[in-house]
């Protein structure tokens, strides 16, 4: 050992690569000091601002100059940097940079520098300086910097930043892939679903192919490359950025494009190779690939709409399709042609539900033109909650599709089912029956299935994903807010959906993209992972320029939900005991039954806890979501607002219903939401409105008492606004709805109206929306003109439709 008076050791083979490494970081950690090690030196390596007549791939002479500066760093926070400039202005002993303290920052950045000089002698030359603020260095020495001394220096625990190039793929030679495909056939209204054309589209088509040399997007020509190789710069411009030019790579470009000197491919198989492949058996990066004819349409059709054909909206379109919108229908469509399953993932509140019907619209208005049979049935797999919501949609904007509705106790199955089917354009269904019905959907030939809110198949291995990833149908498509919520695998399952195997097995899946991005944060291969679902999914979102100028600024939608077994349990019974006591009552005692048992509807179609008074929720209650149709789809909107990174305001005219709420969502989020209401004391008021409103605030959703909250607030925070139960008289509604849709707002705030479906709400809601039967000012005084209906007229009113009870 050292002690013995033997001056060297002799390490073991296999460490002696390693080992100069260990060492440095042990000598390094010897180093006192002191009380300033809360901060240590940066350097920041600067590209050059002026390059004069430098043109592409030219080398650089001498008289380019980059410039390395030196800096102290907070250890606690990386962001707070100070510069040796305003170091060397200090005239005290101390600074304070935003809360943090240095103590003698001039002997520190000194004394670093000092340490820094060992690994580099540019950093030696510039302590000649009495006051050394940085170095100048040619484009060599910047390379030389960055390659040698930048490792060393980092592993001394001395922050080098780098130019965000460096090291990336893109700034080095690779290779990209180039396809050659034939322009897409025949006219867009051609091909429809059952067309023979989509065969020879797709995936599965064989097209040419053939490699080039390229840095990042740009490739190169023989000449281009050659002339790069034989000047021998480290560091070159081209397209207005630095680029690595590394001896290594070189041998290795020449290599690949000799042994691959190209042919025919599937189109699968040339994008899995695109974005798959391992730089450690290519020997060079793969960066990319480029394409002619319908390939280079479906690739860029995402990020380049004007590329694709763009449709007109189809005639029997009851509606207006927005210009995003329209964009939506094109895309899906030019998706279709191809045989490939598109995911359409706009923000909530875009308008998937009508994109979807367009598109069936779309194409059967192309076959009846070009006299062709109409396609085969579309199924729908939708989430129990909104089956009304899809029902009633299609009837207002697509009247002539034939809609029919698989669920509830009273559902054909066998035969039956597959003739009822066959006769229809759009048959809606649920998760849960598409597990349990599964032999009877597979006795239909369908066209497309179509899974809405498809972030319900996120698990593959649950019973449902495997289901609906069974059913047969030449088309798929998947509707989602929210691709992908935690992990990778959601996205495969979705993906796996609309384009069964594209993205290999599960466990391949995890390997490969998964592990690597998630436990390692692979950036190359999340670039990958990109790369190769990028022309799959398109996502707009609400604050994107094309989409924000097509929006009004305010969006009102109605959200219909089912009562629980429970709830029309309840329900029934509060009628029917109500049918019973008017027949009993007369005057102001029959009045009094009657707003009685309307209070108890209201509550029973909130939740049944609401009506038994059970689990209070201020002693920290929470009663199941799972018992109330509308607390299910609440949780479903608002995980998705909260997702996005949006906040909600959820009004109800109950206090009692605002704490349950309240109450439910702090368990099923684990997240700080607020209660406002009527209660709640003056001092509390503001300091809840501004912990809302603030930025970045951990409050993303508060709750508010109709009344309290209906007047003199500003909550331009939200986003989005949920009427849970709805007041008779709409002016209410719609003054609480202006504490979000006010001035100050900037973004368009989404209006959601809660509404139990064959109830008591749905009546009413239609009345106001039909100014029929009664006059708007009639219905808005209040409950009163309830109690002046016969019993007759009552049991209209209140009994409960076939379409309000759900049997999932």
């Amino acid at each position: 050992g050292l002690l013995d008076g033997v001056t060297t050791v002799r390490a073991p083979e296999a460490l002696r690569q390693t080992m100069p490494r260990f060492v440095r970081r042990w000598i390094g950690a010897l180093e006192d000091r002191g009380s300033s090690g809360a901060w240590r030196l940066m350097l920041r390596l600067s590209e050059p601002i002026v390059v004069g007549e430098l043109r592409d791939l030219q080398a650089p002479g001498d008289d380019i100059v980059w410039n390395l500066s030196f800096h102290l760093q907070s250890l606690d926070n990386e962001s707070v940097v100070i510069d040796a400039e305003d170091i060397w202005a200090l005239r005290t002993e101390s600074a304070t940079v935003e809360g943090r303290r240095v103590e003698q920052p001039q002997d520190l950045i000194l004394k670093e520098l000092g340490r820094a000089s060992r690994l580099d002698k540019r950093i030696e030359g510039a302590l000649g300086d009495a006051h050394p603020i940085g170095v100048e260095l040619t484009t060599r020495q910047a390379y030389e910097f960055l390659r040698e001394s930048r490792p060393l220096l980092v592993e001394q625990g001395i922050a080098v930043e780098a130019p965000q190039w460096w090291e990336s793929p893109s700034a080095r030679i690779g290779a990209r892939l180039r396809l050659s495909a034939p322009d897409l056939p025949g006219s867009e209204g051609a091909a429809s679903p059952s067309s023979a054309a989509s065969a020879q589209l797709g995936l599965q088509a064989l097209v040419g192919y053939h490699w080039q040399i390229a840095i990042g997007e740009s490739s190169l020509s023989l000449e281009e490359f050659e002339r790069l190789a034989a000047q021998r710069a480290p560091l070159v411009r081209i397209d207005g950025r630095w680029v690595e030019v590394r001896p290594e790579d070189v041998q290795a470009a020449l290599s690949f494009i000799k042994e691959n000197p190209g042919g025919e491919m599937r189109v699968g198989d040339a994008l899995w190779l695109a974005f798959r492949a391992d730089p450690a058996r290519t020997g060079l990066p793969i960066l990319g690939v480029d394409a002619t004819g319908w390939v280079e349409q479906f690739l860029s059709a995402t990020t380049e709409p004007q590329r694709m054909p763009m449709l007109t909206p189809p005639r029997g379109f009851k509606g207006e399709l927005r210009p995003y919108q329209l964009r939506g229908l094109s895309w899906m469509v030019f998706l279709d042609r191809l045989g490939l399953g598109p995911c359409l993932a706009d923000d909530m509140g875009l308008g998937k539900t009508i994109q979807l019907l367009a598109l069936m619209l779309h194409e059967r208005e192309r076959a009846a033109e070009a006299g062709a049979p109409g396609p085969a049935p579309t199924l729908l797999v939708v989430p129990m909650s909104i089956v009304s919501n899809w029902k009633r949609e299609a009837d207002r904007f697509a009247p002539t599709l034939r809609v029919l509705v698989h669920h509830g106790v009273e559902r054909t199955g066998g035969a039956s089912f597959c003739d009822a089917a066959l006769r229809s354009d759009l048959v809606i269904t649920t998760y849960s029956l598409a597990h349990r019905d599964r032999e009877s959907l597979e006795l239909v030939p369908w066209c497309r299935v179509v899974l809405d809110e498809a972030q319900n198949v996120k698990n593959p291995g649950a019973k449902q994903s495997q289901a609906v990833r069974a059913l047969q149908a030449g088309r798929r498509v998947a509707l989602t807010g929210t691709p992908l919520e935690n992990r990778l695998s959601e996205l495969w399952s979705i993906m796996d959906f609309c384009n069964p195997g594209f993205l290999g097995g599960l466990g391949e899946f995890r390997r490969h993209f998964s592990v690597p991005i998630e436990r390692y944060r692979d950036r190359d291969r999340g670039r990958q992972l990109r790369g190769l679902v990028r022309p799959f999914i398109l996502r707009r979102l609400k604050t994107d320029p094309t989409v924000i100028s097509d929006l009004p600024e305010k969006v009102e939608t109605k959200e219909f939900c089912r009562l629980t077994a429970e709830q029309a349990s309840l329900y029934e019974s509060c009628v029917k005991r109500l049918l019973t006591e008017v027949d009993e009552a007369e005057g102001i005692r029959r009045r009094g039954v009657v707003l009685t048992a309307l209070i108890r509807l209201k509550q029973i179609c909130n939740h049944p806890a609401q009506l038994a008074q059970e689990d209070d929720p201020e002693h920290g209650g929470a009663p199941s979501p799972g018992r109330s149709g509308k607390c299910v789809r609440l949780l479903e909107l608002l995980d998705e607002v909260i997702a996005s990174g949006e906040k909600a305001l959820v009004f109800t005219q109950f206090r009692q219903m605002g704490h349950l709420l309240a109450t439910m969502l702090r368990r099923e989020f684990d997240r700080e939401i607020l209660f406002f209401h009527g209660g709640t004391p003056q001092a509390q008021r503001q300091n809840m409105i501004d912990a809302f409103q603030k930025t970045g605030g951990t409050s993303p959703v508060l709750v508010l008492s109709l009344k309290a909250g209906g007047v003199g607030l500003n909550l331009t925070a939200a986003s989005h606004v949920f009427h849970f139960d709805r007041w008779w008289n709409p002016a209410v509604e719609n003054q609480a709805t202006d504490r979000a849709f006010r001035i100050g707002q900037t973004r368009t705030v989404n209006v959601h109206k809660f509404i139990v479906s064959g109830t008591l709400e749905d009546r009413i809601d239609q009345m106001i929306e039909s100014k029929i039967a009664l006059a708007q000012d009639v219905i808005g005084s209040g409950e009163d003109w309830l109690t002046e209906l016969s019993t007759a007229q009552l049991r209209d009113m209140l009994s409960l439709r076939p379409e309000a009870m759900t049997d999932d």
